[in-house]
């Protein structure tokens, strides 16, 4: 289990969509304040204080589905036909990770928004797509082989 390289690449996937959990994502300046996104939501900053005006409960829930999708992926080493498929799932996660990012973001303010200033933590979500892909390829790899080693027996 341990010794496979794609348990690596699961693990750090895993690992990039929990680090996006603690950041900020984006400051949004619009014509009556600025705007803080993160995890946790949609915030008005209003100086050192923030007054919470979206909830991003469902978010939170999204991005550790994402990250327990991954480290569940790891334990199914026996199966590896099962894991090229959850590990297709949980692209197709992190691809969605960005879509529901965008709908929070325009839902909450139309036309309203002067400028949008992008954090790091948004290239998380890309990196773990990166991570699963690599994972994917090696699963894929060693399903190859040993079908091959059967294959001579």
């Amino acid at each position: 289990m341990i010794q496979r390289i794609q348990t690596v690449y699961w693990f750090l996937a895993a690992l990039m969509a929990c680090m996006m959990l603690p950041f900020e994502w984006m400051q949004l300046i619009v014509a009556d304040g600025d705007y803080s996104f993160a995890a946790s939501g949609i915030s008005k900053v209003a100086g050192n204080a923030s007054e919470p005006i979206v909830n991003g409960i469902p978010l939170i829930i999204y991005i550790i589905a994402v990250a327990l999708l991954n480290l569940v992926i790891i334990f199914l080493y026996k199966k590896r036909v099962l894991q090229a498929r959850l590990t297709t799932i949980a692209i197709l996660l992190s691809i969605g990770l960005y879509a529901v990012i965008a709908l929070y973001r325009y839902m909450s303010f139309t036309a309203d928004v002067i400028s949008s200033n992008l954090n790091y933590p948004l290239l998380f979500p890309l990196v773990c797509l990166f991570f699963d892909y690599l994972a994917q390829r090696s699963v894929i790899k060693d399903e190859i082989k040993v079908r091959s080693l059967d294959r001579i027996r």
